[in-house]
């Protein structure tokens, strides 16, 4: 969106207490069966407050083979703040886990809210909304200077989620609240979703049971073929 049509409830409070994760622990490899990124319709991930070209998003969510890529870097427009919203294809998703890969250092997320199945979220009312679970992201990423193409490093962060807070989830809303420093503008390098996925068929199952044979009916059926032979034979 243009910066000259700033989104509401803009917010400058912002906190110096940085957090560099010196006890950071990466996470594990994904397995093939976990990541839920395959099953994101990329093509209708959206945000607000966005910076970059819109179908630049879908390439946020990157398999395993392009897991180590941090370009195109994903920015915020006006501000910091922004808010992406993910739909999932035809399935119904148990979420476990969010690994994210942010700037480490000036335009590093810090508060980030989750909101799960509603499609009415915007600036002008995500602060009167209660998210399904709040994270703070430590100030662990990419550097701001960093120019290379893949960066293979350990700067991925795990939250683990309340599963039973994010079961049935068709739509998944990332807030970043706020970053930890004064610039305006924050940075992602990629997102991955760890769960289950379960497919919603689109068509009822139709069952067609087969009527139980009739005595009667098979006994006047060889009647009638007995009679036919007969007249058939004269």
């Amino acid at each position: 969106m243009p910066c000259e049509d700033e989104h509401h409830n803009h917010n400058h409070n912002h906190n110096h207490d940085h957090n560099h994760g010196h006890d950071h622990i990466p996470p594990i490899p994904t397995t093939s069966s976990q990541s839920l990124n395959s099953k994101i319709d990329k093509f209708k991930v959206s945000a607000l407050n966005l910076e970059n070209p819109q179908d630049q998003l879908q390439k946020l969510f990157k398999d395993q083979e392009h897991k180590y890529e941090i370009k195109p870097v994903i920015k915020s427009d006006c501000d910091e703040q922004l808010i992406i919203n993910i739909p999932f294809l035809n399935g119904s998703v148990k979420l476990y886990s969010l690994i994210l890969r942010t700037n480490g250092e000036s335009y590093c997320p810090k508060t980030i809210k989750l909101f799960k199945n509603d499609k009415t979220i915007d600036f002008d009312n995500i602060e009167s909304k209660k998210p399904t679970q709040q994270l703070t992201h430590p100030q662990i990423g990419i550097s701001d200077n960093e120019l290379s193409e893949v960066v293979e490093s350990d700067t991925f962060v795990e939250h683990f989620l309340q599963r039973h807070k994010f079961t049935g989830v068709q739509q998944l809303t990332i807030y970043i609240q706020d970053i930890y420093n004064d610039e305006d503008q924050c940075q992602l390098h990629s997102i991955e979703l760890r769960g289950e996925f379960t497919e919603l068929n689109k068509d009822p199952i139709i069952t067609i049971y087969e009527a139980a044979a009739n005595p009667a009916d098979h006994k006047n059926l060889t009647a009638i073929d007995q009679k036919n032979n007969v007249q058939f034979g004269s």
